[in-house]
């Protein structure tokens, strides 16, 4: 079995659309017979999934999609599916997908307290230091978080051991972003002499990266900016040193590095497919790992342009000069 697929599934698709046929762990990749079949090419664009009777064409002109029945009487002029998918595989995945389903619908919503600027002036201090002293109220920063204390207390969060010694530390000294699918918090320290700067805490689980987002100007754009920090996000949200903000459908930062998770999770959550990424990346991420991106995971986007700051460390640091570095 391939996936959900009998074994001559493979061949089949090899007898009608070449010989070009790559099998992945969650993907059959073969030539779109919608807008790439006969043509020789290196990389071919339709993913038929091995979990899910249905395929799609990441070529940026085409996007067509659907159900295998769809695509079989594309190819073979009627439908004839039920002679390559395995309906008891099929049957397991959609019972996993049930599941799925149902975790998801009972995540808890989760409350934001009060910001209490008159009690957290050092927070707010902070904030405005961070965001250039520019004129955005606080108020309006999307799941900003400074009373930590009550932000637990409201939502009933289990305090385990080591959130019980950190939570009076957290409560003087950090600032809190609720994430997207509010599934984490991603703490920031306003103290940048101590040794701990950012702390995660996970308040529900999720089935991908979360990400804390910040919207764009254009939303039917498939331009995404990503960066390591949420700072570095609001920066260029902001200034727009890479002059794109008219048309970027979103920002993101999840406080890591793993860019390929973040953008398997907005493709997931957001319905972006092969979009144009831009990374704001830091001056520790070595050059060589965008390459591995590019290289093994270029499927995923249309296209992906990274840039450091010549200045500073990364685009929270000023003065910023966005040096863009070219990938192979």
């Amino acid at each position: 079995m391939i996936g959900i697929y009998q074994d001559d599934f493979i061949e089949y698709l090899k007898e009608r659309l070449g010989d070009n046929i790559k099998v992945t762990a969650k993907n059959i990749i073969v030539p779109c017979p919608f807008c790439e079949y006969p043509k020789e090419k290196s990389h071919y664009h339709m993913y038929l999934s091995l979990e899910a009777p249905i395929f799609h064409c990441f070529k940026a002109e085409c996007e067509a999609s659907g159900t295998i029945r769809k695509l079989l009487k594309k190819i073979e002029g009627s439908d004839i599916s039920d002679k390559f998918i395995d309906q008891n595989k099929l049957q397991e995945f959609k019972q996993k997908r049930a599941v799925f389903v149902d975790a998801k619908s009972l995540k808890h919503q989760i409350l934001l307290p009060p910001l209490k600027i008159y009690r957290f002036q050092n927070k707010e201090l902070y904030l405005k230091k961070r965001l250039k002293f520019m004129n955005v109220p606080s108020e309006h920063i999307k799941g900003l978080v400074y009373d930590v204390d009550e932000f637990i207390n409201i939502n009933k969060i289990p305090v385990d051991q080591s959130l019980f010694r950190l939570r009076e530390y957290l409560q003087n000294n950090f600032v809190g972003f609720l994430t997207e699918n509010q599934t984490t918090v991603i703490f920031r320290n306003i103290d940048h002499s101590h040794a701990m700067r950012y702390y995660k805490l996970k308040i529900q689980d999720d089935l991908f990266l979360d990400y804390y987002k910040l919207p764009g100007n254009n939303p039917k754009s498939r331009k995404i900016v990503l960066a390591e920090g949420i700072f570095d996000i609001f920066s260029e949200h902001i200034f727009d040193y890479l002059n794109i903000k008219n048309d970027v459908k979103l920002y993101a930062s999840a406080l890591s590095s793993k860019y390929v998770s973040l953008i398997h999770s907005i493709i997931f959550n957001e319905q972006i497919f092969k979009p144009d990424v831009y990374i704001l990346s830091d001056r520790g991420v070595s050059n060589r790992y965008y390459e591995k991106i590019k290289k093994y995971n270029g499927y995923l986007f249309n296209k992906i342009e990274v840039y450091y700051n010549k200045a500073g460390k990364d685009f929270n640091e000023s003065p910023v000069i966005p040096t863009k570095y070219v990938l192979c």
